[in-house]
């Protein structure tokens, strides 16, 4: 049987530390045929120089590479162009810095049966915490309409569905869940297998204020945001991250490390 094209998707900017692991993570996938398509935003440091360095193991991996340097308005922006290049049945985003979890990790996924009329097919992230790395399962579809099923590194969506609804770049930070929203409210099949995809930086110590506008813009795509509910939920989270931000800046980095990982091992053995 013939497989379906698939399209791996990285868009940068100024990433030379950590791009060549992510270009190398689509270089070891076994899963044929893949192309890849790298959007730079005009990067001012070698993270060109890294993309042509690697270039040539894609050709003799067979791996189709696409890829162009210019200015972007943002990240959301970047990905749009990335999917306007590519001609994959399925198309996947894979940042700059996060990879597959192993070689086999899209082999995997598309070996389960497809139902033929799916848009979204996603599976399993593990997120690289600086104290541990922790499972993060997929959501069945029917969580869509309050949350994100899934991260995009671990999404394949169909390439037509997101060429006909780009993501909205009034959506500064949520864009990717606006996209997946909307899927699921006109109906759109989404399907989950319960298989690791990805290995993903987990931002560790971002502000409570960027955390507070992701909220705000979610709320936004559910049209939710000027209920007095939601209004009593966002007071909520905005002390408790600002007791967290507290705590955070008075217990020794040290020790509260080590209050993470002792945690992290109780949910573990209780699992």
């Amino acid at each position: 049987m013939q497989r379906d094209l698939i399209s791996i998707v990285t868009v940068c900017f100024n990433v030379e530390k950590t791009l060549a692991r992510t270009m190398e993570s689509v270089l070891e996938q076994t899963y044929r045929p893949l192309e890849y398509i790298l959007i730079d935003g005009k990067s001012t440091d070698k993270t060109v120089d890294v993309i042509l360095s690697i270039e040539p193991l894609f050709r003799e991996k067979g791996i189709k590479l696409r890829w162009l340097s210019e200015a972007d308005k943002g990240i959301f922006d970047a990905m749009n162009k990335g999917v306007c290049l590519s001609s994959g049945r399925w198309v996947n985003f894979m940042n700059a810095g996060d990879i597959f979890v192993d070689g086999e990790a899209i082999a995997r996924l598309f070996a389960a049966e497809i139902h033929p009329n799916t848009k979204v097919v996603y599976g399993d992230t593990l997120r690289q915490k600086s104290y541990a790395i922790v499972p993060a399962k997929g959501n069945i579809p029917e969580v869509t309409p309050k949350l994100m099923p899934a991260c995009h590194q671990s999404m394949f969506a169909d390439t037509e569905e997101m060429k006909a609804h780009p993501f909205d770049l009034s959506y500064r930070l949520a864009a990717d869940y606006h996209f997946i929203y909307n899927l699921y409210q006109r109906g759109g099949r989404m399907q989950y297998i319960p298989v690791d995809v990805s290995l993903c930086e987990a931002i560790e110590g971002v502000s409570s204020v960027h955390k507070l506008d992701v909220k705000r813009e979610c709320a936004r795509i559910r049209g939710i945001d000027h209920t007095l509910k939601w209004k009593l939920s966002l007071l909520n989270k905005t002390i408790s991250y600002a007791v967290k931000h507290l705590a955070d800046s008075i217990v020794p980095s040290s020790l509260l490390m080590k209050i993470k990982r002792k945690n992290r091992q109780r949910l573990e053995h209780r699992a």
